[in-house]
């Protein structure tokens, strides 16, 4: 089964999708208004609710559904299209569906899921937030005045980034950063596992609070001072490297 629905842009400001098992996939495109395609199950299709309240376009499951068993030839499929020059906030998450996203420009962009995957490629908001629980994180060119980045076993791994600020969080993940430019701060919180930042900067003021963890670097003057990007790693165990690249 298969549901089509467009809706105008015209007063809408936000756009949040909540499902359970279902995969899910954001992304703009050359198109006047936003569109939600559903594919999957009669009973899954049909019970999806689709509307639009307050400015808000919302999408979700019903909480039924969420404990269904998804053996029982139960699938959907969620895809949501925007136009390129729409630019509202954006709420996207899952239990445990793939979550993607793609060549948006959001005001703020939360994504969420408990044990399926996250992707965000080409990414662009004032404010944006990435969690899972037990799935792996990938992300490539991701432009942010503010990230937080939460993840308690996934892995994440994180290209092209440029941010101003990145917050960083896990219990047990292995963490990878690249960065195509400087940044102003980066706060790291970390149980175990290794954390790597790569960045084009030669100097940053690094503070780690660990109970068995150290520092490593590559190319990077630690030093003190108010005109280099600071670091700040509190974590049990966890190890962090410093790299320093070419712009």
């Amino acid at each position: 089964m298969e549901r089509n629905l467009s809706f105008d842009t015209e007063g809408l400001e936000n756009i949040a999708v909540h499902l359970g098992w279902a995969q899910l996939e954001m992304f703009a495109d050359e198109v006047d208004k936003v569109q939600v395609m559903a594919a999957g199950d009669d009973s899954s299709v049909g019970d999806l609710r689709i509307a639009v309240k307050d400015g808000t376009l919302l999408v979700e499951q019903p909480q039924y559904g969420l404990s269904l068993n998804i053996m029982e030839s139960r699938w959907l499929q969620v895809c949501v299209r925007v136009p390129s020059q729409w630019k509202g906030s954006v709420a996207l998450s899952t239990l445990s569906g793939l979550l993607s996203a793609r060549k948006l420009s959001a005001k703020t962009l939360s994504m969420e899921t408990v044990s399926g995957d996250l992707r965000a490629v080409r990414i662009t908001a004032g404010d944006a937030s990435l969690k899972t629980v037990g799935g792996d994180m990938r992300g490539e060119q991701l432009t942010a005045e503010n990230l937080s980045v939460r993840s308690v076993s996934g892995d994440t791994a994180l290209d092209a980034l440029s941010v101003a600020s990145l917050k960083c969080t896990s219990v047990s993940g292995e963490q990878t950063y690249n960065m195509t430019s400087s940044f102003r701060k980066v706060d790291v919180t970390a149980v175990s596992g290794n954390v790597i930042i790569t960045a084009p900067v030669e100097a940053m003021d690094v503070s780690l609070r660990s109970i068995s963890g150290r520092v490593r670097t590559e190319g990077v003057d630690i030093r003190e001072g108010e005109d280099v990007p600071s670091v700040r790693v509190t974590g049990v165990t966890a190890d962090l490297k410093l790299i320093s690249i070419k712009e």
